[in-house]
C-alpha cells in the first residue's frame, strides 16, 4: 500500500518535471547531466507506481489549468516523455477535458449571465458572442489551434447558452490533434537528450523527432494567422 507522502512526492515530482522538461527546451545542452539525473530518477518513480503517477498527472492538469495556469503544453511534452505518446496523450486528454468542463460548470453555477454583464468589455466577450454564433466550430478551432487562452475559451462558454455536453464533445474532439502532436514532440525529448553528443541538422531527419517538430511548426504558423483573421472578423 502506498502512504500519502509518497503520492505528494511524486505529485511534485511531476508537476517539477513540467518546468524540468520546459528549461530544457529553453536551454539545450546548457547543464544538462544533473537535469538527466533527476529524470532518470523520476522515470524510476514513474515505472514503480506507474497508476499513481498516471493519477496525480491528470489530477493535477485539472487543477491546474482551473486556475487559470498555462501549463497545457508543458503537461502534453511531459506526459509523452513520461508515459509515451498514446498514454500521455490520453492522459493529458483527460485532464484537460475535466478541466474544461468543471470550468464551465463552475463559471455557469456562479452567474455566468451576471459576470458576462461585468465582463462586457472585456476579452472574453467577443469569444461569447462568437460561441453563440458557431459553437460547435469556434470551440473546436480554438482546441486544434489556440487561438485563445485554455481557459478563456473554458469561462467564455460557461457565460454562453452553449450546451455542458455539446462544449464538452467540440472541445475533446478539437484537442486530440494537437494534444497528440505535443505529446509526440515529448516523446522525441528523450532521443534528442540521448543524442546529444550528436547534434546536428541530421537529427531532425529521424521521423520521431522531425515529424512532430514539423507538426508544430504548422500549428504555430497557422494560429498566427487565424488570431489575425479573428481579430479583422
Amino acid at each position: 500500500m502506498i502512504d500519502s507522502s509518497q503520492g505528494w512526492r511524486l505529485g511534485a515530482g511531476l508537476i517539477l518535471a513540467c518546468v524540468v522538461l520546459a528549461l530544457i527546451v529553453v536551454l539545450g545542452r546548457l547543464g544538462i547531466e544533473p537535469v538527466l539525473e533527476q529524470l532518470g530518477h523520476l522515470e524510476s518513480m514513474v515505472k514503480a507506481r506507474f497508476w499513481l503517477a498516471l493519477a496525480t498527472f491528470v489530477a493535477a492538469f485539472v487543477l491546474l489549468a482551473m486556475m487559470a495556469l498555462p501549463v497545457g503544453t508543458l503537461f502534453c511534452l511531459t506526459g509523452g516523455y513520461l508515459f509515451g505518446i498514446w498514454i500521455g496523450a490520453g492522459a493529458a486528454l483527460l485532464g484537460a477535458s475535466i478541466a474544461a468542463v468543471l470550468t464551465l460548470a463552475v463559471v455557469r453555477r456562479f452567474g455566468g449571465r451576471l459576470l458576462r454583464r461585468r465582463l462586457a468589455r472585456s476579452r472574453i466577450e467577443p469569444w461569447v458572442k462568437r460561441i453563440e454564433s458557431d459553437a460547435d466550430w469556434y470551440v473546436a478551432l480554438s482546441r486544434i489551434i489556440p487561438v485563445a487562452p485554455f481557459f478563456v475559451v473554458n469561462a467564455a462558454a460557461g457565460m454562453s447558452n452553449m450546451p455542458a455536453w455539446r462544449f464538452a464533445l467540440a472541445s475533446t474532439l478539437g484537442l486530440v490533434p494537437i494534444t497528440l502532436v505535443y505529446a509526440a514532440v515529448g516523446n522525441g525529448l528523450g532521443s534528442l537528450l540521448e543524442a546529444r553528443d550528436v547534434m546536428g541538422p541530421e537529427l531532425l531527419l529521424e521521423p520521431h523527432i522531425g515529424l512532430p517538430l514539423a507538426a508544430l511548426v504548422v500549428l504555430i504558423v497557422s494560429s498566427w494567422i487565424l488570431k489575425k483573421w479573428i481579430a479583422d472578423d
